[in-house]
């Protein structure tokens, strides 16, 4: 059986990590550690959890954690200060923050000085669908971001066909509930601000974009990206547009059989929020407009599921040999 830590399980990240590992069949103990929380309740911040999940949060020292595995849901910059010991008491980590995605210059730039910079290298990039053998050997994972998540998967499939397509001119433009910036409030997710109302924002140089890159880059020769996102009065979810001038004949077949032994990619005629939401399942379509010879590809999943926690969990699975979809059944509903 598996033991568990969640350090910082009081966002909304560590929210689904717990209520995933609940149902997960070889996870024994899920210690919730969390300063701010400390002595209280779980279920008296995560309601859902009332009578399933009441123990209380902790403020465990670094060197008092010892588990088999810790999930890191910290914000970027804590993690580094974080993970170097954690590391040496021999335990697998899963980092949903930024602070081993990167190269060290591209975080500097987007982020802050990074303190540990030896250990990127060491880290491997938890997108399963690319790098799955690694992240079986691996002792830590950088879980990808949310919307780098729905855009990678739209576009791996057409690393094959790189010459027919304008890879240095790919748009994007991605819609995203608000749980994405987090539970800590702030004017800018204040629902009257938030309601009836769609909110572009980091318009021209988000965070995500450069992590797109610099994934992409490993697989196309050359990437350029232009990334909008757009804020929905939704609490969850990111449905991207992905946009490239070219064509390929018989796409959406390659599609299918690129991630026919992907349980997690579906391909369907129509990617939409409804049918994702509260999974790990990442829905993507294939278009194409001939009258201004485009390729559009829709992207689909839950921003704090196969966007965060669920892949995360995805990963933990991984690295430890078992099967990748425990705890990660869960089924959308419907209507």
């Amino acid at each position: 059986m598996i033991n568990v830590a969640v350090i910082g399980a009081s966002g909304y990240t560590g929210s689904e990590l717990i209520r995933i590992l609940l149902n997960h069949a070889e996870v024994d103990e899920i210690i919730p550690i969390s300063r701010r929380f400390k002595g209280e309740k779980v279920s008296s911040l995560h309601r859902n959890l009332r009578g399933i999940f009441d123990r209380k949060f902790e403020d465990l020292k670094i060197d008092k954690i010892d588990s088999d595995v810790v999930f890191l849901a910290t914000p970027h910059g804590t993690s580094m200060k974080i993970v170097p010991e954690l590391i040496d008491r021999g335990m697998k980590i899963i980092d949903l923050s930024a602070d081993f995605r990167l190269s060290k210059e591209i975080y500097e730039e987007f982020y802050q000085r990074h303190e540990c910079p030896e250990l990127i290298e060491r880290a491997v990039y938890g997108l399963p669908e690319l790098f799955r053998e690694k992240i079986r050997g691996a002792e830590l994972v950088a879980n990808p971001g949310c919307y780098v998540t729905s855009v990678l998967l739209a576009l791996l499939p057409l690393s094959k066909f790189e010459d027919k397509f304008n890879t240095e001119g790919i748009i994007i433009d991605s819609k995203s509930g608000t749980s994405g910036a987090g539970a800590k409030p702030s004017h800018f997710l204040h629902h009257p601000e938030v309601h009836d109302n769609l909110k572009p924002y980091s318009i021209i140089k988000h965070r995500h974009r450069p992590e797109m890159e610099f994934i992409l880059s490993k697989i196309f020769k050359s990437v350029k990206i232009g990334f909008t996102p757009i804020l929905m009065p939704l609490i969850r979810g990111i449905l991207s547009n992905v946009y490239l001038f070219g064509h390929v004949d018989e796409l959406e077949t390659h599609y299918i059989n690129y991630y026919e032994n992907e349980f997690f990619v579906r391909i369907v005629k129509n990617a939409t929020l409804k049918d994702v939401i509260n999974t790990n399942f990442c829905d993507l379509s294939v278009h194409y407009d001939e009258n201004v010879n485009r390729t559009i590809i829709i992207s689909a999943i839950d921003n704090l599921i196969k966007g965060a926690s669920g892949q995360a969990v995805q990963n933990m699975n991984i690295m430890l040999g078992i099967d990748e979809k425990l705890g990660l059944r869960m089924i959308g509903n419907h209507p």
